[in-house]
């Protein structure tokens, strides 16, 4: 028994410094845009397993791995969530718009099951200063736009809600295509009204466009997956496979703005 103790006591002591470790080497941005990603992560502490199974009289060494192992999962996420973080920061600094931008973060808490609707619940309100229309991203990829906005949370349409519609910018070798993106309500966009797709290709990017007073320009949409023109009059549909993860949610980003001036 004591000899087990001390296999626990020393794979406890290095799942401690393996995720002190990550946290120590972590490059956190500085930027007065973002709002320090630790704040938004006290709710799932990661040494919260460590430290309940060291406070045991006894521990149990399968028990033991097994909350290393959950830990280990924490910090693969954290560090999904600084890379997001990182590229908002990089977008942000090149972005030319007429309001500075802010990152609120947040986390989806609750999903709609209605079979007709995507939109889910952030825990991000009237108190954080977000309102109707602002972009919610998971780095620089658009995932949908608040809808409706109540004193501590928000209600979320995802861009492939049946109800989605944004104007939409997709780069190609000749240029910039325009149309209007619609959910088609099976976790893929529509880019509809798109008149000069001859030179489209699948592989293509689309992003926000520079028409919309609330939503910044040039963020990530999805890559076009193919397009057709049904009806054979000239007006093309362009299917788009979104670039944030649909069915993966992990910390999310709200982009506010304050006017310049």
């Amino acid at each position: 028994m004591t000899r087990f103790r001390k296999i626990n006591r020393y794979l406890l002591l290095l799942a401690v410094l393996f995720v002190l470790a990550v946290l120590r080497d972590t490059d956190m941005p500085g930027e007065a845009v973002l709002t320090d990603i630790y704040r938004a992560t006290l709710h799932r502490p990661l040494l919260a397993p460590i430290a309940a199974a060291a406070n045991k009289e006894e521990l149990n060494l399968v028990a033991l791995q097994s909350e290393l192992e959950v830990a280990r999962r924490e910090v693969r996420q954290l560090k999904e969530q600084l890379v997001r973080t990182h590229q908002l920061r990089d977008y942000f600094k090149a972005l030319v718009w007429r309001a500075r931008p802010q990152a609120v973060p947040g986390w989806v808490f609750s999903v709609d099951t209605d079979v007709y609707r995507r939109n889910f619940l952030i825990d991000r309100g009237q108190g954080d200063g977000i309102e109707p229309g602002m972009p919610v991203v998971i780095g620089t990829a658009l995932l949908g736009v608040v809808i409706r906005v109540e004193t501590r949370q928000a209600t979320v349409r995802r861009l492939d809600d049946p109800a989605f519609r944004l104007e939409v910018e997709i780069e190609t070798e000749q240029g910039v295509v325009h149309g209007v993106a619609c959910g088609d309500g099976a976790g893929g966009l529509d880019v509809r009204f798109v008149r000069t797709a001859e030179s489209l290709r699948p592989g293509d990017s689309a992003f926000t466009s520079r028409y919309d007073e609330r939503i910044p320009p040039g963020l990530f949409i999805g890559l076009v997956e193919k397009v057709d023109d049904v009806d054979q009059d000239g007006v093309h549909e362009v299917a788009v496979t979104p670039a944030a993860a649909l069915g993966r949610w992990a910390q999310i980003h709200v982009i506010s703005k304050r006017k310049i001036g």
